[in-house]
């Protein structure tokens, strides 16, 4: 495999972790809070996924439209019920909380799906690109979009005024809750289609979410938690880093090479590598 290769095997795994990190930064700057099971919720998106299209064989956009959105939904829907009790409980309290939810979760899975990791129908991308091609240009279209919904929308503003400061966005007309239950909506869906691009890449198992999980967070931290662009770069570096590793190196250390990064970037550039820009409002004159 020369580098080349190599390199858009990375651009198509670092995407996955670009869309799931993308989901842990918006619920960080919504909420200040992380949730340990956005991993599974991913997951929960791939299964839903592969039912859909064995359910809708002959109309594969269907089921890559409509799964992510009822996993947008799910994730809306534990906010509401199960976290959005705990919001104001101590940080510590509320990430114990979202492991356990994660480990529920699994066991779920396991009791619907199975054990055994389950492979997704071949996928023929267009235009003779490879699956990975396809897999990053859609992320990026996805980006591309969210990040216009956030600058350009009404909604996206209230969401960036939530993230720079929750009472003051109350005082000036921000529906705070429905702010919220938006947030993991669209951070869910992104993990729906995140679960399903794992699916075409590799396969699905009830067990993938934790490691996929955590390299997202490590993807968002890279960027900075808040910070939609340095997500985005973040997991696309730490993708294309991880496949350069595996093939160079081997695949054996591509895990700890994604913590290494993680320590150097939390002892170098604590804040994440691209700090500058973030989900909040900059003041007039760059102050």
């Amino acid at each position: 495999m020369n580098i080349l290769e190599q390199i858009l095997g990375g651009l198509g795994i670092g995407s996955v972790y670009a869309l799931l990190g993308l989901g842990f930064t918006m619920i960080f700057a919504g909420t200040r809070r992380i949730n340990f099971a956005h991993g599974d919720i991913m997951i929960i998106g791939g299964f839903t996924g592969l039912v859909l299209l064995r359910l809708f064989p002959s109309v594969p956009v269907l089921a890559y439209t409509l799964a992510p959105l009822c996993v947008g939904l799910f994730s809306a829907c534990v906010e509401r019920v199960l976290l959005r009790p705990l919001q104001q409980a101590e940080p510590l309290k509320f990430v114990i909380s979202t492991i356990g939810l994660s480990i529920v979760l699994k066991i779920i899975m396991k009791l619907i799906w199975g054990p055994e990791p389950l492979g997704y129908p071949a996928l023929e991308p267009p235009l003779g690109m490879s699956v990975q091609l396809l897999i990053f240009a859609a992320a990026v279209a996805l980006m591309i979009v969210l990040q216009l919904f956030m600058l350009s929308t009404r909604t996206g503003r209230c969401l960036r005024a939530l993230s720079q400061d929750r009472y003051a966005a109350r005082l000036m007309g921000v529906n705070v809750s429905f702010a919220i239950s938006v947030t993991y909506f669209i951070a869910g869906t992104l993990a729906g289609i995140a679960g399903m691009m794992v699916g075409q890449l590799f396969f699905i198992g009830n067990s993938m979410g934790t490691v996929l999980g955590l390299k997202s967070f490590i993807a968002a931290l890279i960027g900075g938690l808040g910070n939609i662009p340095g997500t985005i770069a973040g997991g696309l570096f730490l993708g294309v880093v991880e496949n350069l590793s595996s093939g160079l190196i081997s695949s054996a250390y591509k895990n700890a090479i994604s913590l290494l990064f993680l320590v150097a970037v939390l002892l170098v550039r604590p804040e994440g590598l691209l700090s500058g820009f973030s989900l909040k409002h900059r003041k007039p004159g760059g102050q």
